[in-house]
C-alpha cells in the first residue's frame, strides 16, 4: 500500500515541473491559464507531499472515519481546481481572482469547521461525513452546471467566430472534465460507502492516471487551443454601426469589387486555411462580414459556411483523385480540422466516403 503512496508522490512530482516547463505566452488574453497552471503546479505539489507523508506513516487497513472525511475535504479542493481548469480551457474570462478566491474560501471554511467538529467530539464523525458528503455532492452538481454553461457560450462564440460546427473541436475538453467528475465521483463513493485500505489503493491509481491526463491536457491545449483563446479570451470591442446594423443593399460598385476579391481568394485556395474568423475572412476580402453575409444570401443564395464546404469538398475529391494522397490525411489538407466532421460533409455531398471515393477513382482510370 505504501509503495502505491510513495509511487503516485513521484509521478505528482514529475507532473509538477512538466506543468512549469509549458510554455505559455505572455500575451494578456493567456493569462487565465498562466493563473491556473500555476495553480495546478502548487495543487500536485501539495499532493504529492501529501502522498509521501502517507507512504511514509501507512494506511490503516480498517476503515476508517479520519480517512472518510479527508478524502471529501481534499476531493472539494481538488473539484475547484480541476473545474477551474475545465472552464477556463473553455472561457478564460469566465474564471478570474473572485472566482478563484470566493471558492477557495467558502471551501476552506467547510474544512476548518469540519475538523472543528470532529475533533471537539470524534463520535460526530459519521455525521460529520454526511453533511460533508452533502455539501460535496451540491458542488459537484454546480460545477457540472458551471462547465455545461461555459460549453454552451464558448461554442456559440466560436461557431459565430469560425461559421464552423465547432463540437468536435471542443471534445477533448468536455472528456478532461468529464475524467474530473468521475475521479469526484470516486472519492463521493469511497467516503459514503466506508471503504478501506484496499480501495484507497485503488482510487490512488485511478486519481494519478488522471493526474497526468490532465498536465497532458494543458500541453494540448497549449498547442492546439490558439483558436479558442483569439476569439473567446479576446478583450471585447465595440462594433461599429456599420459592422453592427444590417445591411440594406450594396452599390454595384461594392458587388463587383466583392465579387472579383471572392474569385480571387477562391483561385488562391484561401478555403483551405482554418483557424481564420469571419471577420479575418471579410477584411481579407476587402469588406465587413455583414457585407459579406448580405452578398451571400442575395447574390449567391447560400451561406458562407454552405459555400466554403463545398469548397473543401470539392477540393478534397480532387486530391483523392490524386495517386500518394492519404483518405487519412485529406481533411487537414482541404482545413477541416475534425476528420469526423470531414467524413460526414463528404459523405452528404458525395454519397461515399472518402475511402470508397478514392477507390472508385482508381477503378475508373484503371
Amino acid at each position: 500500500m505504501e509503495k502505491i503512496d510513495i509511487s503516485a508522490a513521484v509521478v505528482l512530482l514529475i507532473m509538477a515541473f512538466v506543468l512549469v516547463s509549458v510554455k505559455i505566452p505572455n500575451d494578456e488574453r493567456w493569462c487565465a491559464i498562466r493563473r491556473m497552471n500555476r495553480l495546478l503546479f502548487a495543487c500536485y505539489i501539495c499532493i504529492g507531499v501529501s502522498n509521501i507523508i502517507t507512504g511514509v506513516c501507512g494506511v490503516d487497513t480498517q476503515p476508517d472515519p479520519v480517512m472518510w472525511l479527508a478524502m471529501l475535504l481534499v476531493s472539494m479542493y481538488q473539484a475547484f481546481l480541476f473545474t477551474g481548469t475545465c472552464v477556463t480551457f473553455l472561457s478564460p474570462q469566465r474564471v478570474g481572482v473572485k472566482w478563484l478566491s470566493v471558492n477557495a474560501v467558502v471551501i476552506t471554511l467547510v474544512n476548518i469547521a469540519s475538523f472543528w467538529a470532529f475533533f471537539s467530539n470524534e463520535r460526530s464523525a459519521a455525521w460529520i461525513s454526511t453533511v460533508d458528503a452533502v455539501l460535496y455532492s451540491a458542488q459537484l452538481v454546480y460545477y457540472c452546471y458551471l462547465f455545461r454553461k461555459a460549453y454552451v457560450e464558448s461554442r456559440r462564440c466560436l461557431e459565430a467566430s469560425y461559421d464552423e460546427d465547432m463540437s468536435a473541436r471542443l471534445r477533448w475538453i468536455t472528456m478532461c472534465f468529464i475524467s474530473a467528475l468521475t475521479v469526484g465521483i470516486c472519492a463521493l463513493l469511497f467516503a459514503v460507502l466506508r471503504l478501506g485500505a484496499t480501495e484507497y489503493a485503488a482510487f490512488t491509481c485511478i486519481a494519478t492516471v488522471y493526474y497526468v491526463y490532465l498536465v497532458i491536457c494543458m500541453i494540448n491545449y497549449r498547442i492546439r487551443a490558439g483558436f479558442i483563446v483569439k476569439v473567446v479570451a479576446a478583450a471585447p470591442t465595440a462594433q461599429t454601426a456599420e459592422d453592427s446594423a444590417p445591411v440594406e443593399s450594396m452599390d454595384s460598385a461594392e458587388e463587383h469589387q466583392l465579387q472579383a476579391a471572392i474569385k480571387k481568394w477562391v483561385d488562391n485556395k484561401r478555403y483551405v486555411q482554418d483557424d481564420q474568423t469571419v471577420e479575418e475572412i471579410a477584411a481579407e476580402l476587402g469588406t465587413s462580414h455583414a457585407m459579406m453575409k448580405w452578398y451571400f444570401t442575395n447574390r449567391m443564395h447560400t451561406t458562407f459556411r454552405t459555400w466554403r464546404i463545398e469548397l473543401r469538398v470539392a477540393e478534397a475529391k480532387r486530391l483523392l483523385g490524386e495517386a500518394g494522397v492519404s483518405t487519412a490525411m485529406v481533411h487537414k489538407m482541404v482545413g477541416i480540422a475534425d476528420k469526423s466532421n470531414f467524413h460526414k460533409h463528404f459523405q452528404k455531398y458525395v454519397g461515399m466516403t472518402p475511402r470508397e471515393y478514392q477507390v472508385s477513382m482508381k477503378q475508373g482510370k484503371g
